[in-house]
């Protein structure tokens, strides 16, 4: 099966061969004017092998028969439909207890699940096909349409176009006009992560000694591998226009037009590439050079800090960050309490020493630059002393933290250096001025607006501080251990708009929390890239940039193809933005459309680069190819952010039914001018490549985001950031984790794959097959790991082999009484089951979140009070706030296509599908 997949993946090419309608490998020297030189897709069902780029409508869903005891569908209170009855879903498990074993193929006693076992719209299936597809074979961003749904495994190999790692478009297949575009109700769009990790390095072009940097002199695009080159001129991709190239870039050219430094110019060839720019574009009017990228932790001091060992974690955290600081960079550490403790860590120190400012309406720095900031390696024994010292506060007075007066006091001592980040730790809410917040409490309010009210950044101190944080090019990072709430609203729209991130453990316990803690910080600073960002995006003619979704908020662009200029305080590979298009004239399905995404930044190292962002899709004027080429992960990302960009202005309940409302547009345009004809009357058709888009818009509905009972209002606000902003592995992962039933791995699974040759491909990380989301799914004695992005949970049942818990815990570990219920890692043990389980963390931990591992929650069966979280991500089952299940979602997305079809007349021809 893994050579046939393998086998079909080389074979694609958009039509049986990457160039013309020949067929063959296209000449890379020589492009023709479309990207894609076959999109004609089959609409039969599908058969055979799982082809992640086919081009066709997905084969009839087979609707489940209405449930006797959920028999019909209502309008709950919350303002989405929901089944009338509140009972839950069901919570049985089978009878018979499987027996554990020491995995291998011959031991085994439980079959791995099969793809086939499972329904075509299942999300674990894809996402295991997906990884068995590219596990061997690299996606080329030219020759292959469609990417990989987001989270899997691959490789890219650039062909002069973006690999979806750093940019993912809403449509591979552009409507040619808006009247197509609007039959299918799809957002038209881009989402970019321009820092994404990647294996290998992205290549980089030297023009600080140039005279300029190579750009269209109408759009000031930059030079890039679809400007046609004449030696002495380029034609534009974007707009058409003919520039001169600078005399120091002019080439010889062959009679293809291919410039002999082809192969040595990235920007030629390569679809993403920096470009190291000279001092005209420094943000110094004078000229000055920009500094190595500068960091000042504030560490919370007050009572519940101490209490809770939070202050003692972050020490931790700090020693684990600096450790992976590039060469130069320069680190200060600020206390606060009721008052701000500024520690020396001049080189000429050997313990620790402190300045107290006590004045909070109008801070100061008492020491000098030189003092406050010390390089890791110069300072290491001061920074040791006073991190030490720190760790031993045993008893303060204050019991409230003045963190605006630090946030200020940080940004004095950043300003002068040109900007820089931030990272603080906060114990409980801040409630002195500047910047006091309050708890936010229900106080008998309806839900739904208590939710509301929880989402609201309503301070106008942290809003103002954003815009001020911008202009000093200074980005925050908030790290919150806290036993109450504070706000955390208030705090993530402060990082997020100065491009930094915000997580919050509530219920802090530095036994449990400390190594996620550690991890997070440590990830936050390793993974900066730089610092000073501004992007841009640009289009081709016919369509404009109309909003720019970033830092929870959209932008109106300024009418123009070139769009608007976001600025990103820090840059990292957390960054992302998101973009949609409109149309100011009609696309010529003759020529590609063209995208350019730049972004203008500070490296960590003090060097100033752009980071270019190539995208070239088809257009075409069929339906069909855009139902066809559409990516579900950027499609969801942009309704998200589109219709959470509403909120506060909108309630929670409409926020609902406008997210409801879109999938079933969707669905029913598609239904209406695609596959009319194909389909029985009891069974429900989606586009093959948005398969599964209704389970993952189910899973954002469910997130805690939206959902009316607060579990942790800062939870809520954190689910909010996440969806908001974070990248399309995150998201994806976030509406629907991974589960895997861990008392089913076989040999082979949960290692990473041997390396044949140097030059082979990453090492490949075999996965077991996940789950889906329900508790139908969960066995008795069987035991699950479970991840969401932020939770990593194990869920043991109360008949688990004691074999397995041996394995896994150690030998004097027999029943789950015996189990630790604070244990966070679990022990290194030289069992193959030990080495599977503790793998399958690390990967999960470093693949979706950059980390170096993550600590694991232990979760028994009807015993710990966080099985609650584990029971809330069966997403798949009816939710406990009447929220569907996935075949009532199904039956009421088909009632409503029929419902739209009876209405309305066919429009197919009139689009053209055949």
């Amino acid at each position: 099966m893994t050579d046939e997949i393998t086998q079909g993946i080389r074979d694609l090419n958009t039509g049986g061969g990457s160039g013309g309608a020949g067929g063959g490998r296209r000449d890379r020297r020589r492009r023709d004017l479309h990207a894609f030189a076959n999109l004609a897709p089959g609409y039969g069902p599908a058969e055979g092998n799982f082809d992640p780029n086919a081009a066709a409508s997905s084969v009839g869903i087979t609707l489940p028969k209405a449930n006797a005891e959920y028999p019909n569908a209502a309008f709950a209170a919350g303002g989405i439909p929901a089944p009338e009855t509140t009972a839950g879903p069901p919570q049985g498990y089978p009878q018979v207890q499987p027996q554990y074993q020491a995995a291998s193929p011959a031991t085994s006693n439980v079959a791995p699940a099969s793809a086939s076992a499972q329904p075509p719209l299942s999300v674990p299936v894809l996402r295991h096909l997906s990884d068995l597809a590219y596990r061997d074979s690299p996606f080329l961003t030219f020759e292959n349409v469609s990417p990989p749904p987001a989270g899997t495994q691959y490789v890219v190999t650039d062909q002069g176009n973006a690999s979806p790692k750093f940019a993912r478009m809403s449509l591979y297949s552009i409507p040619a006009t808006r009247t197509l575009l609007d039959a299918t109700s799809l957002p038209l769009g881009m989402l970019l992560q321009p820092f994404a990790p990647t294996t290998e390095p992205v290549p980089e072009a030297d023009f600080t000694s140039a005279s300029a940097v190579p750009r269209c002199r109408r759009c000031r695009a930059y030079v890039n591998p679809a400007m046609q080159q004449t030696g002495y001129q380029m034609v534009c991709n974007l707009c058409g226009f003919t520039s001169p190239v600078p005399n120091d870039y002019i080439s010889t050219v062959d009679s293809a037009g291919v410039r002999s430094d082809f192969y040595q110019r990235p920007e030629l060839h390569a679809g993403v590439y920096d470009l190291k720019v000279p001092k005209d574009y420094f943000l110094d009017s004078d000229g000055q050079p920009p500094n190595i990228l500068h960091h000042v932790f504030l560490i919370d001091l007050c009572r519940s800090a101490v209490q809770s060992s939070l202050s003692v974690a972050a020490c931790t955290a700090i020693q684990l960050a600096i450790s992976s600081l590039p060469e130069g960079s320069k680190v200060a550490l600020v206390g606060f309490d009721n008052a701000l403790r500024f520690f020396d860590l001049s080189s000429s120190h050997h313990q620790a020493s402190v300045s107290v400012v006590k004045d909070l309406k109008d801070p100061f720095v008492p020491l000098s630059s030189a003092s406050a900031f010390a390089d890791p390696k110069e300072s290491y024994d001061v920074l040791e002393a006073t991190l030490g010292t720190i760790e031993q506060v045993e008893s303060p007075t204050a019991v409230e933290p003045a963190l605006g007066s630090a946030l200020l006091a940080a940004d004095l001592l950043l300003q002068p250096l040109g900007g820089g980040q931030i990272t603080v730790f906060l114990s409980t809410v801040p409630s002195l001025q500047p910047g006091a917040l309050r708890p936010k409490l229900p106080q008998g309010r309806i839900a739904l607006e208590y939710v509301r009210d929880i989402l609201t950044p309503g301070n106008r101190f942290y809003l103002d501080l954003a815009d001020k944080f911008t202009a000093n090019h200074v980005g925050v990072n908030f790290f919150v251990g806290s036993s109450v709430p504070v706000d955390l609203i208030n705090l993530s729209v402060l990082a997020a708009r100065t491009g930094g991130t915000s997580q919050v453990w509530p219920h802090f316990n530095v036994d449990r929390d400390e190594l996620d803690l550690a991890h997070a910080v440590s990830g936050s600073i390793r993974n900066a890239a730089g610092y000073q960002g501004q992007l841009k995006i640009r289009c081709s003619r016919g369509l404009q940039v109309s909003k720019v979704y970033q830092a929870m908020r959209a932008t109106e662009a300024e009418g123009t193809a070139s769009g608007s200029a976001p600025v990103f305080p820090i840059v990292g590979c957390q960054t992302t933005a998101a973009c949609d298009f409109v149309y100011d004239g009609k696309l010529n399905t003759k020529k590609d459309a063209h995208f350019q995404a730049a972004m203008l930044y500070t490296g960590v190292d003090g060097v100033r680069r752009v980071r270019v962002i190539n995208s070239i899709m088809s257009v075409t004027e069929r339906v069909a190819d855009v139902f066809s080429f559409a990516d579900q992960d950027a499609v969801l990302s942009l309704l998200i952010r589109e219709t959470f960009s509403r909120l506060p202005g909108d309630s929670i309940i409409s926020v609902r039914n406008t997210f409801a409302a879109r999938l079933v547009s969707i669905v029913s345009r598609y239904a209406a001018v695609v596959a009319k004809n194909n389909n029985a009357p009891g069974q429900l058709v989606l586009p093959r490549g948005l398969r599964t888009l209704p389970m993952m818009m189910l899973g954002a509905l469910k997130a805690r985001a939206l959902a009316s009972r607060t579990v942790s209002p800062d939870s809520t606000a954190e689910s909010f950031t996440t969806l908001s902003t974070a990248s399309a592995d995150r998201v994806s992962i976030a509406v629907y984790p991974v589960m895997y039933a861990l008392h089913r791995l076989t040999e082979g699974e949960c290692e990473y794959a041997e390396k044949e040759r140097e030059q082979d491909y990453q090492s490949y990380f075999s996965l077991p097959e996940a789950i889906p989301l329900s508790q139908a799914q969960l066995e008795a004695g069987g035991a699950y790991l479970l991840f969401d992005g932020k939770q990593m949970i194990l869920w043991l049942h109360s008949e688990i082999s004691p074999r397995f818990l041996q394995d896994l815990f150690g030998e004097n570990i027999n029943s789950l009484d015996q189990l630790d219920s604070k244990l966070s890692q679990l022990p290194v043990l030289d069992t193959l089951l030990s080495q599977q389980v503790r793998g399958l963390c690390h990967f999960l931990a470093h693949h979706y979140l950059g980390v170096e591992d993550h600590s694991v929650h232990i979760c028994r069966f009807r015993t710990d009070q966080n099985e609650v979280d584990f029971l809330e991500k069966m997403y798949e089952d009816r939710s406990s706030e009447l929220v569907w299940s996935f075949p009532e979602l199904l039956r009421y997305i088909h009632k409503q296509v029929q419902a739209k079809r009876d209405e309305a007349p066919s429009e197919s021809k009139r689009f053209g599908i055949f």
